[in-house]
Parts: C-alpha cells; structure tokens; sequence
C-alpha cells in the first residue's frame, strides 16, 4: 500500500510538472499530440529562463519528498530522470551559464526560424481540418513575430556584454531568410495551406481563410522575417564575433563544460574526450584500410534525380528491415516512410534526418533525405545512414517511446542527446550482425560515413572549442580523414554553433557497446541480444548514467 501510495505522489507530480511545462512551451505540446494551445509558441524572453528555473526548483522540493525506496523499478526509473531533467535545469539557468544562453537566441542550424514552416504547411505536423486551425495557423505567424522581436532584443544585450555569434552563422541565416524572402509565391511553404483546404469548407469559410491567411503571411510573417534579415545584415553582422570557440567570449569556458555535460550526460572533460577521439580515429582507419583493400576498385552507385535517388532508398529499406526480427522483440506499430526534404530546407539540411510519427493517428514516422544538386554531388544511399535515421535506429527509439502509455510523458517525448544519438550510432553497428557489412562497399560506408565521422567529431569540437584550432585546421584534419571538404565545411559550421552536441553520438555509442559488452560477460550464454535491446528502449529516452544502472540491475537480475 505505501509504494502504491508513493508512487501515485511521484505520478502526480510528473502529471503537474508536464501540464505546467506545456502550457509555458506550447510546440513541445504539438510533438506530443497536444494542439489546444496552437494559437501560441511561446515565451522566448529571458523571463521564460526565470520560470523554468522556478518550476524545476520547486518539483525537486516536492520529489524529496517522496520514498524513492517504496517504488518499483520502473517508477525508480523514472524518479532518477525527473531528478536528473530538473538538476540539469538548474545548472543551465545559472547566471554564468545563462548569459550565453540568453545572448545566442538563434542561429542558423536552431531555433524556431529554422523550424517554423514545419508548424505551417498541411500534411507535415500540425493539423489543417477546420477554421479554427486555420485561424490558429494565422495566429501562431503573429506569435512568431513577437518572438523574432523577442529574439533582437536578446541579441542587442549579449552584444553588450561582448556576447555573439561567430560572423558564418550570421552570414548563413541571412542566406536562409534570402531564400524565404525571395521564393515565389508558389513556392513559399507558408501559402501551402490555400492549395490543400479541406472539402468540407464552403465557399465563404474558403474565402475568409485565403483573404485571412493572405494578409497574416503578407502583413505580418514576411516583414517580420525581413525585419529579422535587415537587423542581421545591418546591425548585427557587424558586431558578429571573427572568433568560433565557445571559449572565446565571456563565461565561454563554463558554457563549454556545462554543453559537454548536457550533451553526453557524463562529467567528462574536453581532454578526455579529445583523447578518446584520436585513439577511435586511429582504430576506424585501420578497419577502413582492410574494408578498402577488399573493395578493390568498386564503390557505391550515386544518382542523377531525386525520384531515382528515393526509389534507391526503398530499395535500402527492404533489404534492412527484413533483419529486424534477428535483433528485437518487437517492431514500432507506427509506420516509416522515406521522403526528401522540402525545398526550401534541403539546401541547408544533413545527408539524412528523422521526423517522429504519430502514435495516436498512425502517422508514420519520416526518413527525410537530401536530394539538393543530386547529380552534381553524386550522391547515393548507404545501409548505416538508413539504420541510424530509420530502422532501427531513430523510428525504433522516438516510436517506442511515443507508443509507451506505461511511462509518463517526459520518458516518452523528452530526451536526451548522448542517449538518442548514442542508439543512433549503436544501431549502425547492428549491420555487422546481420550481414548486412558483408560487402565491404556498404562496410566502407558505415566505417568511413558513419563511425569515423563521429569519431572526428569528438576531435574536432574539443579541438575546436577547447585546444585553440581554427576551422580551417579542423576542416583539413576531417578532410585528411575521408571527409568531403564541403561536407567539413557545413558540420564546422554546425559545431561552432553547437558546442558539445556532435560529441554525443560517439560517447553514447561507446557506453552503449560498454554496457553490451559487460552484459554479454555476465550473462554468457543467456544473453539474449533481443532482451539487451529491449532494455535499453523499453523506457524511453533517459540519461546514460540512468541507463548504466538500468542496466545493471537487469544483469544482476539475470537478463530477463
């Protein structure tokens, strides 16, 4: 009686917690299916920090009281993460830490701008069925704009303080508004909506929406995303920092070591990670180097247009996902489509990202590829990137989590980078298992596209944000490792605005293979690779020292 006592406490304060949560950050709500604030985006000005730090303060007040001890497992589980999500609130709302955070709003690979016309186009994620969505579309433009004005104002007072933005990320989103701005009307992703209203509509309910919609995108959306460009060019650029590390403007060293802790979620040191980077790198080549001499003069297939290019990625598909049943007990119910990204974002997008489904409507989950000058870049397909992005690496971690109404909703939407990314990368290796690396092409591939790549980064962004390099160094050391020169130059890009992010993939990798590892020593002939990855699924995203003892537990337990 006292741990069910307990433990409806401990779910009524991850119920509270949420619903506060979603009502100050309403597009967290739509990822989870939650459209009763679609008229709103939130608060972006430096008071939202303050709320943030208030409301984390007291559910931790309250979680104290509870008897961690009288909970079963997975309550337990879930007790380590809130506390875990709340603590690290804590840490990044902080005055050192949150001076950087409140001077770099935005930049050219986060937020909402880079985001924005996802939340506006039928068919892609919010929905587009009545006149009050379309009313709350027009809505969410005039939102925008007080946040682009929100966003300014933050990046006037961290210039103050001799806090901004490397000069190339400040270049790169004036290009990207350019190419908002300039777009036909035809082509402007925020018009969408006046090409696929609804049948129901009458001729009046249609005619209001366009003359509403036409005035809330022409009126109001457009001069406040030139308004955004006019300010970048003209008064923000100038004062845009030469500089890329994030150690180079005041406070940058803690921001640095509070950016690797959040992204990995283990007290690691850019040193040590640094360090780790060069011995992977080391051993990568070597595997590439046997993966070559076995390849001989063969290498993948590339395409010329993007149809042949998506046919080519179906053809990925059903030679992967026939394995998945050798590797896991169960599948996501919600379906994975493949599909390239919009136009106006494939020219700044990754080789390949994924879009989470929805468990609710069964919409499926998208693999989204990158066709942009298809044939001048010669670009093909490959098993890893389809099993990090697809199955079973993102649609299995996101779709299991979102399809889990056994565990409250921060494990099933929130997460965390070293666990999502680190399964990612995991979820690579797998091909190994399955034969899938057999052809020393597609061995190639992952090796060289997949884990060397990972493996530079930890290099390069210590090396970049901690030991001094310049990009260009860090772009001839990738480039020295098989990487194209362009490719370098857009992840340099990415990383000197998203300090410690690329270190994720790798470190939540290696702990993942750790915990594998001392799994399969323990439990010799009862490991059973299927349950192993159960485990590490089974409860939505959680932090890897959270994982660890999972894990452990489940060990000790006999792996069952």
């Amino acid at each position: 009686m006292a741990a069910n006592a307990e433990s409806q406490r401990l779910h009524a304060l991850f119920e509270a917690s949420s619903a506060a949560e979603l009502e100050r950050e309403p597009v967290d709500a739509f990822l989870r299916g939650d459209f009763s604030n679609a008229d709103r985006l939130g608060d972006y000005s430096p008071a939202s920090y303050a709320a943030e730090r208030a409301a984390a303060q007291a559910d931790l007040a309250t979680l104290a009281t509870i008897d961690r001890s009288a909970l079963n497992a997975t309550d337990a589980i879930a007790y380590d993460t809130f506390e875990y999500a709340k603590q690290r609130t804590l840490a990044g709302t902080q005055p050192e830490i949150l001076q950087t955070r409140l001077a770099l709003p935005i930049d050219h690979f986060s937020g909402l701008h880079t985001q924005y016309p996802i939340l506006s186009v039928p068919g892609a994620f919010m929905p587009f069925e009545t006149m009050e969505d379309y009313d709350n579309n027009i809505a969410r433009h005039g939102e925008l704009a007080k946040i682009i004005d929100q966003s300014i104002a933050r990046f006037d007072a961290g210039a103050q303080q001799g806090i901004t933005l490397p000069r190339l990320s400040v270049e790169i989103m004036i290009s990207q508004l350019d190419t908002v701005l300039n777009a036909p009307a035809q082509q402007n992703p925020y018009f969408a909506p006046l090409a696929n209203m609804p049948e129901g509509f009458s001729e009046d309910e249609r005619a209001s929406a366009r003359a509403d919609l036409t005035q809330a995108v022409a009126g109001t959306l457009m001069p406040a995303l030139a308004k955004l460009r006019t300010y970048l060019a003209d008064t923000y650029l100038p004062l845009a920092r030469d500089t890329i590390a994030a150690t180079a403007t005041p406070g940058g060293e803690a921001y640095y070591n509070y950016r690797i802790q959040e992204m990995t979620t283990l007290p690691l040191s850019a040193d040590e990670i640094h360090a780790t980077g060069l011995a992977e790198v080391a051993r990568i080549n070597a595997a590439l180097d046997v993966a070559r001499q076995e390849a001989g003069d063969r290498s993948g297939e590339t395409y010329d247009t993007k149809a042949e290019l998506q046919e080519a990625w179906y053809e990925t598909a059903a030679l992967v996902d026939p394995q998945m049943d050798r590797l896991f007990l169960r599948q996501p119910e919600t379906p994975l489509r493949i599909e390239p990204y919009e136009p106006y974002r494939e020219a700044y997008s990754l080789a390949a990202s994924y879009f989470p489904g929805d468990a609710e409507t069964m919409r499926p989950g998208t693999f989204f590829f990158s066709g942009y000058n298809v044939a001048e870049r010669e670009l093909g397909t490959s098993v890893s990137l389809y099993m990090h992005e697809g199955n079973p690496g993102h649609h299995f971690q996101i779709m299991f989590a979102y399809e889990n109404e056994d565990i409250p909703d921060f494990m099933r939407y929130d997460g965390y980078t070293a666990f999502s990314e680190g399964w990612g990368l995991y979820a690579e290796s797998l091909g190994y298992e399955v034969g899938l690396y057999d052809d020393p092409v597609e061995r190639m591939k992952y090796l060289g596209g997949g884990e060397l790549l990972r493996a530079v980064r930890l290099v390069v962004d210590t090396g970049m944000h901690a030991k001094g390099w310049s990009r260009e160094r860090a772009i001839e050391y990738m480039v020295d490792n098989g990487i194209a020169r362009d490719f370098a130059e857009t992840e340099t890009a990415r990383y000197i605005v998203m300090p410690g992010q690329a270190l994720a993939y790798k470190v939540g990798e290696l702990k993942i293979k750790e915990l594998r590892g001392e799994a399969e020593a323990a439990l010799g002939g009862d490991f059973d690779v299927r349950r192993f990855h159960d485990q590490i699924l089974n409860t939505g995203m959680v932090p890897l020292p959270v994982l660890e003892a999972k894990i452990d537990a489940w060990v000790a337990a006999g792996g069952r």
